[in-house]
């Protein structure tokens, strides 16, 4: 069985956690940790003391960064917004969004313009 990490204040939605399964395994197990944190080294602690197989993390890029600095490489929850609230899986601050897949953050990189 995985254990995997959702690190969010936001619940995973079922589609989510189906194509988690999908992923990792039917008997893959999602554990949200919706607590704040302070720092991507908290992320990491938690991460690596619940034991979990992955991660998915919804948090400002430059923890995100510090996560891939740190080894890690947490899972990205692709949304999609969509014009009509029937082909929405969640509607957040008037918006429609669609849940369409996972992808695996390698690295960050933000490049400035002078």
């Amino acid at each position: 069985m995985k254990k995997i990490l959702w690190m969010s204040r936001h619940k995973p939605l079922a589609v989510q956690i189906d194509a988690l399964k999908e992923m990792f395994g039917f008997d893959t197990q999602v554990i949200q940790d919706p607590k704040p944190f302070s720092s991507a080294e908290e992320i990491v602690f938690r991460y690596k003391s619940g034991g979990f197989d992955d991660m998915v993390v919804v948090a400002p890029l430059s923890v995100i960064s510090k996560l891939t600095e740190l080894g890690i490489k947490p899972l990205w929850c692709q949304m999609n917004q969509v014009s009509s609230a029937q082909e929405a899986d969640i509607i957040y601050r008037h918006r429609n969004y669609k849940f369409n897949r996972f992808r695996r953050i390698k690295t960050v990189r933000v490049e400035f313009e002078n």
